[in-house]
């Protein structure tokens, strides 16, 4: 991959211990030899990057001082920061006032570029057809959508003014050494469940490598027509979901997907939202679970518990007969894996996102197809455990 002309330049990441924010890291080093900052929120979380000659400061984008302090000196700030969590407050706070914070630092300090990491996500996905940019923002209240969107029309919006020089990148459906959501997440299901693919997986998967993804950004950070622009980032090709999953399927040597219709996938999610409470679900747990058992039982508050528990509750309770582990029935099958109503619909969908404008403006060329980018996969994969070994 040829350099982008980073050489020598102060780059401020952000989100920098992220799946696609280490690896831009990672390239800025050792292929720009950039003079590179990161934003951590503790020391500890900078440790997969340990071995870069880095400069870190010790802060959360959601706090102004720590973010101003980050930013001073940088001719570029990238911000690959992306609320996570339970805690919607707390997400919303990364992914809209996290991006003000970094746009009205570099603002004050006189950035020479900003490129903010956004997501095809924040546009309402059409059924079929193609669709790109311009395409109408989503009303959808789901957290990391609602988030993502407001931070990419803030950051769109400042570009714009002409003001600052914020570029923002929409990448699609991300993978690669490190992916969570589409990498160790699926290999996850993919051994434990049976995983249900809308149609059979006809659906469009707008796949994307990561270091594509990392090569769009760093175009976003260089190339003259860059500002004020939004731009989509996928692969050199759309695939479907059934040869996506089959990917990894292929790694674990067994395929675990079953093909369901829209309204199967929709039912299956309604009956999982009738979730039984913690409680019992934590009791049967204990009890069928020897090791978790002992483990969390050896614990202070554990202790706390059982002296509770031999007080509170029957003798019966007690009995061994009940702490023994259900024997399997032999002709158990995996549980089916369940979809958000809005993951269905990305499954459903035959829309391809374009990469015209990226390529137009930036020269975007991204390199991996699925072939390519599932064999670097793979054997992260296999260093990391995540598949059985060979012969097993």
């Amino acid at each position: 991959m040829e350099p982008h002309g980073l050489a020598g330049v102060r780059v401020l990441v952000t989100g920098a211990t992220g799946f696609i924010g280490q690896r831009l890291v990672e390239r800025l080093v050792v292929q720009e030899r950039a003079d590179v900052r990161i934003l951590v929120r503790t020391v500890a979380r900078a440790k997969p990057l340990a071995r870069f000659p880095l400069d870190v400061r010790i802060g959360d984008v959601t706090d102004p001082a720590a973010v101003e302090t980050a930013v001073a000196d940088c001719a570029v700030v990238v911000n690959c920061a992306k609320g996570a969590g339970a805690d919607r407050a707390a997400r919303r706070a990364v992914d809209v006032d996290g991006v003000r914070n970094v746009l009205a630092a570099a603002g004050r300090t006189g950035a020479r570029r900003v490129v903010h990491v956004s997501t095809v996500a924040v546009h309402e996905l059409p059924v079929t057809g193609e669709y790109d940019e311009r395409a109408p923002l989503s009303v959808s209240k789901e957290p990391y959508v609602a988030g993502k969107r407001d931070g990419h029309r803030l950051a769109l919006d400042t570009g714009r003014t002409g003001r600052l020089p914020v570029s923002v990148v929409q990448p699609t459906v991300v993978y690669g050494p490190g992916a969570s959501i589409y990498g160790r997440d699926i290999i996850d299901e993919l051994r434990t469940s049976r995983v249900p693919l809308v149609d059979g997986g006809s659906g469009t998967c707008n796949a994307v490598f990561v270091d594509d993804v990392v090569s769009g950004i760093m175009l976003a950070a260089t190339a003259e027509r860059a500002p004020g622009e939004a731009f989509i980032l996928s692969g050199p090709a759309p695939v479907t979901w059934n040869a996506f999953y089959g990917a990894f399927s292929a790694m674990l040597g067994a395929d675990s997907t079953v093909s369901v219709s829209p309204e199967q996938a929709l039912q299956q999610w309604k009956e999982s939202a009738r979730r039984p409470w913690l409680v019992p679900e934590w009791l049967r747990s204990v009890r069928q679970d020897a090791v978790l058992r002992d483990r969390l039982l050896s614990t202070r508050e554990g202790n706390l518990v059982r002296r509770a528990a031999f007080r509170v509750l029957p003798d019966a309770y007690f009995e061994p007969e009940r702490w023994q582990p259900p024997a399997p029935a032999d002709d158990a099958e995996p549980p089916l894996a369940t979809f958000r109503p809005d993951v269905i619909a990305r499954l459903s969908s035959r829309a391809v996102a374009s990469t015209r404008k990226a390529r137009e403006l930036l020269g975007y060329e991204p390199l991996f197809d699925l072939g390519a980018g599932m064999r670097v996969t793979e054997a992260w994969a296999r260093a990391e455990g995540l598949l059985p070994a060979p012969d097993a």
